[in-house]
């Protein structure tokens, strides 16, 4: 797979947005509700950027294929070395197998970051078996599943976390 990797830029903002909506509208993936603002966004991905975490886009022929960034895990100071991570594919390339190299490339970026020691995935759903298998291929462990904790498109969906050590 040819793909390139950047770090997100104001011409491909409006698209990464895009991809990032279709899934709060669309899915149970992501625990939002209500799409996000431009605004919003912005103020996320320069958050990101200030703490220095990864925010990246990956592309294939100058079109989007999708995003991943980091996020603290927990705001406490205890959990400080312990970190989130988010990944979106572009609707029309899920099971294409990009989900698994842009997660490997995240990995890579958050390796060469001192301070990211754990990686969390917080996934949605415990139908979401595409999202479990890519974790387990990229090494990370089935910690637990929290049962009904987040309400939906009108149902109870579970999250599943999944740990990576660094």
């Amino acid at each position: 797979m040819n793909i390139l990797f950047e770090i997100l830029s104001k011409k491909d903002f409006s698209r990464a947005l895009q991809i990032y909506n279709h899934f709060i509208i669309n899915s149970v993936s992501n625990f939002e509700e209500k799409k996000m603002l431009m605004k919003d966004f912005k103020f996320l991905y320069n958050k990101n950027r200030k703490n220095r975490l990864p925010f990246l886009l990956a592309k294939k022929n100058s079109e989007v294929l999708g995003l991943a960034f980091v996020s603290k895990f927990r705001e406490k100071s205890g959990y400080r070395f312990t970190y989130e991570h988010s990944i979106y594919v572009d609707p029309s390339y899920i099971n294409s197998g990009y989900g698994s190299v842009i997660l490997k490339k995240l990995l890579k970026q958050c390796k060469q970051n001192k301070n990211i020691k754990n990686l969390i995935a917080v996934i949605g759903s415990s139908d979401n078996i595409a999202s479990i298998k890519i974790h387990k291929k990229c090494g990370f462990k089935y910690i637990g599943t929290l049962k009904k904790v987040g309400f939906k498109k009108n149902r109870w969906v579970d999250s599943v976390y999944m740990q990576k050590k660094l």
